[in-house]
C-alpha cells in the first residue's frame, strides 16, 4: 500500500494501537461535555481522527462520515476567521476574568489563570486567518 498524505499506516504493536484508540475514544467523550465553557470541540474531534487514523483507520473513516465530524473539521480547516477570533477572545478573557476575579482569592490560582489564558489568546491568534464567508 503506498502512502499518502491522507493515509497513516497504524503501528503493527497491538498495545500501540489499543493506545491510539483508547486516546480517540477519551476525546470523543470530551466533545459530549462540549457545552461547558472551554471545552475546544473541533479540537478534540481533530484529536480524536488523529488518534483514530493510528489505532483504526476504518473507524477513523466511519468517523469522518459523520456530520457532526465533517461540520467541525471544515470550520477548522484553513483557519479561523476574525469574528472567530475576536468570539474566542472574549469568552477567554471573560471566563478567566469572572474567575480569577470573583471566584478565587488564592494568587496562585489566579497566577495560574493568567499563564492559561495568555496561553489561549496565543492560540486563538497564532492560527490562520481565513475569510469569512
Amino acid at each position: 500500500m503506498a502512502a499518502s498524505a491522507d493515509v497513516v499506516a497504524p503501528p503493527r504493536s497491538r498495545v500501540a494501537r489499543s493506545a491510539f484508540f483508547v486516546l480517540g475514544a477519551i476525546c470523543l467523550v470530551g466533545v459530549a461535555f462540549s457545552f461547558l465553557p472551554g471545552i475546544p470541540t473541533a479540537d478534540l474531534v481533530i484529536l480524536s481522527l488523529f488518534f483514530f487514523a493510528r489505532s483504526s483507520p476504518r473507524f477513523e473513516a466511519w468517523l469522518r462520515s459523520r456530520p457532526f465530524v465533517q461540520r467541525a473539521v471544515h470550520r477548522y480547516e484553513g483557519g479561523l476567521t476574525l469574528g472567530t477570533k475576536i468570539q474566542a477572545t472574549v469568552g477567554i478573557v471573560a471566563s478567566l476574568s469572572v474567575s480569577a476575579g470573583l471566584l478565587t482569592d488564592d494568587r496562585t490560582i489566579r497566577t495560574i489563570l493568567s499563564f492559561v489564558g495568555v496561553y489561549a489568546l496565543w492560540f486563538v491568534w497564532s492560527r490562520p486567518r481565513k475569510e469569512a464567508g
